[in-house]
């Protein structure tokens, strides 16, 4: 009994003090894509995005920001590009874990960079303009990529940001499994625009 009771009273001096440490909410956002290494050019290709944050200061300087998404990559052919190159559309849905390290650089703007591990949910390809099928070959079932990004404060609640997220690893190889030096398959390349909503 009085185990409980001291677990009771410490729970009720830690909570504001967690409460103090931790802040969170909601997040919602367009992303333009395209795959490298699939002979196409610009971010053609949009999505969405969404998902919930929390974040807590480490350091003096230093704020670790956790994250969970769902998120819309892929590839289009853009119409310029369909008068020399055949129809190609590749639609890639993630759920995404961001893990990112910010700093503030002035008043109101942080600097972001970070992870991110994102299980891919549904790949589909159109080659031809008749319908999406399976896509083939098909894209790794797990991707790691990098993310660089800046936040700006609108106000108590919301904040705009502004990132940058690009597959560390290939996404998928090549057809027929080619490599080219460096090149060694596609790879997502993403900018993403999101509102931030912070609940406390």
């Amino acid at each position: 009994m009085k185990k409980t009771i001291l677990i009771i009273v410490l729970t009720g001096f830690m909570l504001p003090v967690l409460a103090q440490r931790f802040h969170g909410g909601a997040m919602l956002g367009l992303a333009a894509t395209q795959i490298d290494g699939d002979n196409l050019g610009g971010y053609n290709k949009p999505g969405i995005r969404g998902g919930g944050w929390v974040n807590t200061p480490v350091s003096e300087s230093l704020v670790m920001q956790l994250e969970l998404e769902f998120i819309q990559k892929g590839s289009k052919v853009s119409q310029n590009e369909l008068k020399n190159k055949e129809y190609y559309h590749a639609r890639l849905n993630y759920l995404q874990a961001p893990v990112l390290v910010q700093t503030s650089l002035m008043t109101r703007l942080t600097g972001e960079a970070g992870i991110a591990g994102a299980y891919l949910v549904a790949s589909l390809e159109d080659d031809d303009g008749g319908g999406f099928i399976e896509a083939d070959p098909p894209f790794d079932q797990f991707e790691l990529s990098g993310l660089l990004g800046l936040n700006y404060e609108l106000s108590e609640h919301f904040i705009a940001n502004v990132r940058f997220n690009y597959s560390l690893l290939p996404v998928r190889p090549h057809p027929g499994n080619q490599s080219y030096w460096l090149d060694r398959g596609q790879f997502n390349n993403a900018m993403l625009f999101s509102l931030y909503y912070r609940i406390d």
